[in-house]
Formats: C-alpha cells, structure tokens, sequence
C-alpha cells in the first residue's frame, strides 16, 4: 500500500513537471534549463518503474 501511495505522488509530481514543458505554460524555460528539467523527469519516471515493479 505505501508503494501504491508513492508511485501515484511520483505520477503528480511528473504530471506538474510535464506541465512546465507543455505548451500551456505560462513562461518558456529556457533551453539548459529544459533539459535540466527533462532530466530530473527521467529519474522520476526510473522511480516509478522501480517502484511498480516491486509492489
């Protein structure tokens, strides 16, 4: 169950992260920062496979 709980706040967390580099955003990222960004969004979903494969 605790699995459960972190993989969805994982989903959220990349959800918002994938919001800043949408088309809706509100402000453009500039170019190293987006990719900073994509990056931490790839460790992310690493954990949220990780920890869907051991539930």
């Amino acid at each position: 169950m605790e699995n459960k709980e972190k993989i969805l706040e994982s989903a959220q967390e990349l959800k918002s992260g994938l919001n800043l580099l949408s088309r809706d955003r509100k402000v453009v990222m500039p170019h190293n920062k987006a990719f900073d960004h994509v990056d931490k969004l790839k460790l992310m979903v690493d954990e949220i496979i990780n920890l869907a494969e051991t539930a």
